[in-house]
């Protein structure tokens, strides 16, 4: 039997147009967004896996937007207010050449089954969508983006209008994804939007990560961060806490304690002088970005994995850290701010150490290592089985199709009823 193919002006309830609109971000292995990179590459697959295709348009793949994919969060960091404001315009007149070629992209194509998009400042790619009006729009939110990047990161001038296109994106989607129910309740308040419509949806683990084989060194703790080397991650207060600590540590065990940090950001030629202050020597490395293959194939010889994470511009700290996911897949224990990821990872055996200022980030440093000490490789396998049932993608992209599903059925009765 031949297989039907829905033509332009039909809808194809099998497919998903999966919209980017950060000009960073790019998916390729030498990304300078690795969190987004690793969110949307297994977001989609999950979504493959539940017999969709999934056709992911990105503004950085867009002529003459490869550009922007290259610039890496310490090139803006200290930027006058002039190049913000110059910055602003570009937004904007780069808004509007992704939108045309997403009109382009979409004007031959059938309408999709839904269009997800991950909103980024000043950028609204579904409303250029030529079949918005015949797929559900689901707009993803990982944040209240114009008052983030206007306060937290200070890269924005033109907040109000930023503002203003964020709270039509949102109130203009049929479904909402937050990615913390903190989140949740400061969308509904910023955009004023039903709580019926937002799904909380944390971020999640590959399953792939459960099985890659460890490779820990025998006879040695390594603790271990990865991510963006900035202010809020408290990377500082991490490498004063863990010289002070260090000695103490490796007298009550009898082994060397060693700290791995990955990645690339404003901070690290602080952190390169604190290391030299606190003559610290190899005990302490920054391994600046590495490929998503090699970071993977460091964290597999570390033992615990820091996440420094604090609240934003935001009344409460409403992020989802996809590094403690990353850490409980590969069987770490975690030293950590307090976060509801965290917290939920701890059901199914993950040990994780809340801390919230620097003397109890070095009690929970050492009772992390002294529960690290003598674990058994078999009870570490079986926690990270646990992860990827629990916390899997696929999981996430259920959650999804399901919320869509009723939110549709609901719509349906409202139109009927008119």
């Amino acid at each position: 039997m031949k297989k039907h193919v829905p033509r332009s002006g039909q809808t194809d309830p099998h497919s998903i147009d999966y919209l980017v609109g950060g000009f960073r971000i790019s998916v390729g292995p030498t990304s300078n967004t690795p969190g987004p990179r690793t969110h949307i590459v297994n977001f989609v697959k999950a979504l493959e896996s539940r017999r969709f295709a999934v056709r992911t348009v990105l503004a950085s793949d867009m002529p003459f937007m490869a550009r922007f994919s290259t610039i890496r969060q310490s090139d803006y960091t200290a930027a006058s207010d002039a190049k913000v404001r110059l910055a602003d315009a570009v937004r904007v007149g780069a808004a509007v050449w992704t939108g045309l070629n997403v009109f382009l992209e979409t004007i031959r194509s059938p309408a999709p089954f839904m269009i997800y998009e991950r909103i980024a400042v000043l950028q609204s790619m579904t409303s250029f969508h030529a079949r918005k009006g015949r797929a559900i729009r689901v707009v993803e939110a990982n944040g209240v983006l114009s008052r983030e990047t206007a306060h937290d990161r200070h890269v924005l001038k033109a907040e109000r209008l930023a503002a203003f296109l964020e709270r039509r994106v949102l109130r203009r989607a049929a479904v909402v994804v937050a990615v913390s129910e903190p989140l949740k309740r400061e969308l509904v308040e910023f955009a004023a939007i039903p709580e019926a419509k937002v799904l909380v949806l944390p971020n999640g683990v590959s399953s792939a990560l459960t099985v890659i084989p460890l490779a820990r060194p025998a006879g040695s703790i390594i603790i271990g961060f990865v991510g963006s080397i900035v202010k809020w991650q408290h990377l500082d207060q991490l490498l004063l806490t863990f010289a002070s600590i260090l000695p103490a540590l490796e007298e009550a065990h009898g082994i060397p304690v060693m700290l791995e940090i990955i990645g690339d950001g404003a901070e690290y030629s602080f952190l390169e002088k604190l290391i030299r202050t606190n003559q610290l020597g190899d005990s302490a490395v920054l391994l600046g970005r590495l490929s998503h293959k090699e970071v993977l194939e460091r964290m597999s010889s570390w033992t615990l994995g820091f996440a420094g994470h604090e609240k934003s511009s935001s009344r409460a700290m409403y992020h989802s850290p996809l590094k403690v996911y990353e850490y409980a897949a590969l069987g770490l224990g975690i030293v950590c701010t307090y976060s509801d990821d965290a917290a939920s990872l701890t059901a199914v055996g993950v040990p994780v150490h809340f801390y919230e200022d620097q003397r109890s980030l070095a009690d929970s440093l050492e009772q992390a290592v002294a529960d690290a000490v003598g674990e058994g490789l078999e009870d570490i396998n079986q926690r990270r089985s646990l992860v990827g049932k629990t916390h899997s993608w696929e999981s996430r992209a259920d959650q999804l199709l399901s919320f869509t599903a009723q939110i549709q059925k609901t719509q349906v009765k409202r139109e009927r009823a008119v």
